[in-house]
């Protein structure tokens, strides 16, 4: 595996959602891959982008990862919800990230908005992540 790979982040993150049980009692599911007829509300896995962040001494990357919030409840109020423990989970998180150090998480952003089928929210939350080479 490369020096920098976003794969020990995003299994690092993957796992402190996976295993907290007060977001598993709000969705029905944290997915990479969203499985066929899967039930609302559930969070994926969103886009990731990667950013130079070294110095004259130390490799870094900035990443950016974005979550997405699927909901059907009628309205903003169950998806918000969601992200606020997204929020919880993640902003000043320290996370073990196999082969590297994680010297920052921090929220970034968010929005939410009904798709156009007129029944479902998708929610978008993003955050930092600083990450140095070793551990």
């Amino acid at each position: 595996m490369p020096a920098f790979s976003e794969l020990p982040l995003q299994q690092a993150v993957f796992q402190t959602l996976s295993n907290d049980a007060t977001l598993s009692g709000m969705v029905s599911g944290v997915y990479d891959f969203v499985p066929q007829a899967v039930s609302y509300p559930y969070v994926t896995l969103g886009e990731a982008a990667a950013h130079d962040w070294s110095t004259g001494t130390l490799a870094g990357v900035d990443y950016l990862l974005a979550f997405h919030v699927y909901s059907r409840s009628g309205g903003r109020t169950e998806a918000l919800n969601i992200m606020a423990r997204l929020y919880v989970l993640l902003h000043q998180a320290s996370l073990a990230v196999s082969g590297q150090s994680l010297i920052a998480l921090r929220f970034a952003g968010s929005r939410i908005q009904l798709q156009p089928d007129g029944a479902t929210y998708q929610g978008v939350i993003q955050f930092h992540a600083l990450v140095e080479s070793g551990s």
